[in-house]
């Protein structure tokens, strides 16, 4: 057992782990003083957003990395709030969208900048652009070897490869 504690590619997965938990978690934390919005309903009203504010609840709970069921209670409570309402097309009786009401907007418009600017003083100064590019390729090789989708990672790596940088 004792290998794994000195092994490089170990600790690069754990520190990785580590990271993500203890940044998300202060993340979270400074956007709910600052904003009043949490993490999770803030990526919610981003993710519909920035898909012209209405998105099928299927494709968002894999957006958002969350079960069915737990985009479904993210939903269920954003809508509570007048966030967002979900609709069920007439001519697909199957789906169901959740749509950014207009305080979703607000809401969606007032948090991000709050996020990007945590984003930049908890992780983005800490990064070159070189580092970042080099994560970036990363993690759309390891997704992609696990059969998961990330369209922010995807569409990152795929940037870097129109642009022809190695």
């Amino acid at each position: 057992m004792d290998e794994h504690s000195q092994s490089t590619r170990f600790g690069a997965f754990y520190g990785m782990l580590v990271t993500e938990w203890r940044i998300t978690e202060r993340l979270d934390a400074e956007l709910r003083e600052r904003t009043g919005i949490s993490l999770d309903r803030l990526e919610l009203l981003i993710h519909l957003h920035w898909k012209d504010g209405r998105r099928r609840m299927s494709d968002l709970a894999d957006a958002l990395l969350l079960s069915r069921g737990g985009a479904t209670r993210l939903v269920a409570r954003a809508e509570e709030d007048g966030l967002v309402t979900r609709e069920i097309p007439p001519d697909d009786r199957r789906a169901t969208y959740a749509v950014l009401t207009p305080t979703g907007v607000e809401a969606a418009e007032r948090g991000f900048p709050a996020y990007g600017e945590l984003v930049g003083r908890l992780f983005q100064q800490y990064v070159s652009d070189e580092e970042a590019e080099l994560l970036v390729r990363l993690w759309a090789r390891v997704l992609d070897g696990n059969g998961m989708a990330c369209a922010p990672v995807t569409v990152a790596a795929e940037a870097l490869d129109a642009a022809g940088r190695a």
